[in-house]
This record gives C-alpha cells, sequence and structure tokens, in this order.
C-alpha cells in the first residue's frame, strides 16, 4: 500500500508524467498531486519552426513554377514535333536546360519538405525529452494519438506534426469541443481524411458537375473515434447527414489568394437542414458543423468514451470503472471541460494504485530513458538525430500509425519478443553515448524510483559484468519498462 509521498511521487513522475529528470523526483515528492495540477497549462513550442501558413505558401509557389515550366517545357516539345525543320541543336539544349530545371525545383522542394518535417519531429521529441510539464505533454500525446493522421504525401509530412501544435495544444485544458472544431479544420486532418473535395451534390459545384459527390470518411471517423465510440448510439444515417454538413470544408489551392490553410468552400457545401442524433441543425454554413461538433462533445456517449480512453491511457488498460464513472460525470457537468476531467483523474484514489500496470510504448520508452540520464543536445547530437529512425524500427513511427484510429497504447501492442530485443539494441547504442558523469546504475535507479524498486532488480544490477551493462539492465527492467 503506498503511504510515503516518495513513493507517491514515483507515480506521480512515471504513470502521469513521462519518467523523471534529474531532480525531478525530490520535486514532485513535495506534493504529489499540487505538482501535477501546476502543470496543467499548455506547451509552447519552438516559434521559429514552420507553421501551418508558411507550409502552404510554400506548397503554393512549388505548385505555381512547376506549372510554369511544365508549360513551357510542353509547347518547346510541340514546337518541335509539329516543325522538326526548325529544330536546331540549340533548341534541343534549351528543352533540355527546362527539363534540368523542373526537375532541380522538384528536388529543391522534395528537400525543403524533408527539412521542415526533420525539424517539426525532432522538435517535438526533445520537447518531450526537456520538458518540465511532463504531465501536460503526455496528454498531448494521448490527444495526438486520439486525432491520429499518417504522413501518406509530401504535404502531410509537414502538416500532420502542425496538427498537434497548432489545433491540440492550445485547447489541452479547455473545453473539449473547442479542440474537436479546431482538429477538424486543420489542413491535416481535412486531407488525410480526403474532405476537402468532398461536394454536396446539390451545391453550386455538385450541379455543375455530377462526377464529384460526398465522402463520408471524415464524418465516419468523428463519430467512431474522435467523440461517441463505435457504440456511441449513432446510425448510418447520422453519419450521411454529418457528411453532408462537412462538404465545403476545404484547404488553400495554389490559385488562392490567401494560403492560411482552412478553407470553407460555399459552393461545395450542401445546402440544407441536419438532423443528427434527432436534433435538427439548420443551415448556416461553416456554423453549422460547429454546432454539430459542439453538441456530440458534450454527448454522454462522448464523456464515457473520452473518459475511458483517458484512464486507459495513464493509469491501466483496464481502468477502475469508479475512476472512469468520475470522469465521465464531470465532463458532462462541466460540459467537457479537459482541466475539470483531468483534475478528477488526479484526485481519484483509483489512480494511485501501487502496481504498475502499463507497459511503455516505444515513445514512451525512448523520452524517459534520455530524461533519466538528462542527455543534453549539445552531447549528443548526432544519436539524437536518429531517433525518430529508431522510433520507426521499434515500431512506432512518429505520425505512421497508418490507421485514424492510432497507435495502440495496451501491452499486447508492444510487448512481443521482437519488440523487446529492438529496446536493448537502442538501449545498447544509447548507453556508449551516455554522459561520463551518470550515475551508477544503481544509484540512478533509486534517483529514479527511490526505494520503490525490487531486492531481485538490484541484485541484477549489482552482479552486472559491467557499467554499460548495468545500465541496459535498469532500463530494460520491470520497474523501468512498466509505469
Amino acid at each position: 500500500m503506498v503511504t510515503t509521498h516518495a513513493q507517491l511521487a514515483v507515480i506521480a513522475v512515471n504513470r502521469f508524467g513521462l519518467g523523471a529528470r534529474p531532480g525531478e523526483l525530490v520535486q514532485a515528492a513535495k506534493d504529489p498531486q499540487l505538482w501535477l495540477k501546476h502543470q496543467m497549462v499548455s506547451p509552447q513550442f519552438d516559434p521559429q519552426l514552420a507553421d501551418t501558413k508558411t507550409a502552404f505558401e510554400q506548397f503554393s509557389a512549388h505548385t505555381k513554377v512547376r506549372g510554369q515550366q511544365k508549360k513551357i517545357a510542353k509547347a518547346q516539345v510541340q514546337s518541335m514535333i509539329l516543325e522538326p525543320s526548325t529544330v536546331d541543336q540549340s533548341t534541343s539544349m534549351q528543352v533540355m536546360k527546362k527539363n534540368k530545371a523542373m526537375a532541380g525545383v522538384q528536388t529543391r522542394y522534395a528537400k525543403l519538405m524533408r527539412q521542415m518535417q526533420k525539424n517539426l519531429l525532432m522538435s517535438g521529441l526533445w520537447e518531450s525529452i526537456e520538458t518540465t510539464q511532463p504531465f501536460s505533454m503526455r496528454l498531448l500525446d494521448f490527444f495526438s494519438n486520439h486525432f491520429s493522421v499518417s504522413t501518406s504525401t509530401a504535404q502531410l509530412k509537414v502538416v500532420a506534426p502542425l496538427l498537434e501544435r497548432e489545433a491540440i495544444a492550445p485547447h489541452l485544458f479547455g473545453h473539449f469541443e473547442n479542440m474537436l472544431i479546431a482538429v477538424m479544420k486543420h489542413p491535416a486532418m481535412l486531407m488525410y481524411l480526403d474532405n476537402t473535395r468532398s461536394t454536396g451534390p446539390h451545391s453550386k459545384a455538385g450541379r455543375y458537375n455530377k462526377k464529384r459527390g460526398i465522402n463520408e470518411n471524415l464524418a465516419r471517423e468523428i463519430f467512431e473515434l474522435h467523440t461517441l465510440g463505435v457504440d456511441g448510439g449513432y446510425h448510418i444515417g447520422d453519419i450521411q447527414e454529418l457528411a453532408k454538413a462537412l462538404t465545403g470544408w476545404s484547404v488553400s489551392y495554389p490559385a488562392d489568394q490567401q494560403q492560411e490553410g482552412f478553407v470553407f468552400r460555399e459552393n461545395l457545401h450542401e445546402p440544407g437542414t441536419r438532423i443528427i442524433l434527432a436534433k435538427r441543425y439548420r443551415h448556416e454554413g461553416q456554423r453549422q458543423v460547429e454546432a454539430i461538433l459542439k453538441s456530440l462533445a458534450r454527448h454522454p456517449s462522448t464523456a464515457k468514451f473520452l473518459s475511458y480512453k483517458l484512464a486507459s491511457h495513464f493509469i491501466s488498460d483496464q481502468p477502475d470503472p469508479a475512476l472512469v464513472a468520475a470522469m465521465a460525470t464531470r465532463w458532462q457537468n462541466t460540459k467537457g471541460n479537459l482541466s475539470a476531467v483531468m483534475t478528477t483523474l488526479i484526485e481519484h484514489k483509483g489512480s494511485w494504485q501501487p502496481e504498475r500496470q502499463k507497459f511503455k510504448t516505444p515513445r514512451e520508452f525512448m523520452v524517459s530513458t534520455l530524461r533519466s540520464i538528462g542527455l543534453e543536445k549539445k552531447s549528443a547530437l548526432g544519436f539524437l538525430t536518429g531517433l525518430v529512425y529508431h522510433l520507426t524500427e521499434m515500431g512506432q513511427a512518429p505520425f505512421g500509425a497508418g490507421s485514424p484510429a492510432g497507435y495502440s497504447t495496451y501491452a499486447e501492442g508492444w510487448s512481443g519478443s521482437d519488440a523487446l530485443i529492438k529496446r536493448i539494441d537502442w538501449v545498447n547504442r544509447l548507453v556508449t553515448v551516455s554522459p561520463k558523469s551518470l550515475l551508477s546504475a544503481v544509484d540512478l535507479a533509486q534517483q529514479l524510483f527511490a526505494d520503490d524498486i525490487s531486492e531481485r532488480t538490484l541484485k541484477v544490477l549489482k552482479g552486472a559484468e559491467t557499467a554499460q551493462q548495468a545500465y541496459t539492465l535498469l532500463f530494460m527492467s520491470p520497474e523501468f519498462q512498466r509505469r
């Protein structure tokens, strides 16, 4: 039975946080619950990195330049075909130069996109490694996976990491409905679930082009994954009605004067009143969807579904029903105020059971390991640049779940023998670049877990043949692998 602040602190920094950095356990031990509550503010990110507006300006500029060069090259080729007698070596060389220039533009654009993506991914990882607000970062990880988008195109490789920064983080401790609306407006979600060209049959564009139609992907996932859940009480008719309302929710095209990312296109929007879950929503253009999303965010099924997922993410694969019920009740009483819901999670006794019930995902394992040794960028920059590769090897590539359902947070998804071998391989690489001033494995274990570590694990650490082997054994121990 947990009785001391030190033991509660171990739970706070590992179960609710991202693993202790040097000295963090001591800070949390003063008042573990208060330590968590002080972190309930939205995380801040490097403002010098790309944002959606910058990304879309790059997309647009590249598309226009590429289009112009293709047009010129095509005209020259047609001239050579139609009037071959006028073609000389100089003309042929010009065509070749144009084609080469076009290829160069494409290469430079691809490099730019890769660099923007790399900067965003590395920044996201490093924010988690060095943050003094690990509780808020773990909540950000939850919602980033809850609203999962995968990088299937060059554009998505850039805008997917921006989803959590621009649409999720600002609303992390506000009302869920505001986060939900922001996420559904973000280009990453609209592009990933193919809503950008969804066209109502009775819209201006739909009447003109009968081949265009409504895409139901986004509407289906809003019900099934983002709000009510698969057993939330909705029907196919509700999905179809929401899909109609979502027509016109699109993104900037290169021809648009402003490259802001989200665009509501009235000419694609299906006019009319929508009836969803027996509630009527009048025709208000963009505001119609916003009204629907607010209702879904406050729905009792959403309160239960999200409360269960949150409790499962933080506490246990099979969370205490009393904890879930308390969170769901708080959700409904506050209309989805996430700060209130998370406070309920923190204060409930079901969250503080001493047994470690969650097996770390690869990202959680990597971040907590690097936090534990206090690794700094300047001391291992080359190693840090390989983190995304190693995460991918472990099966959790950033924004690479390949499904709107996101990555599994359950132990069965990550505890197989092959997965564990890859963790060992990564740890063995890590300990070769660890700071020389690093504590011994035994002292580090006590810094991370105080006295909440088994005699068996301590005996194994003390019996290691080398310091590096001891570190590997610590990081692969049951105490470190579970939280």
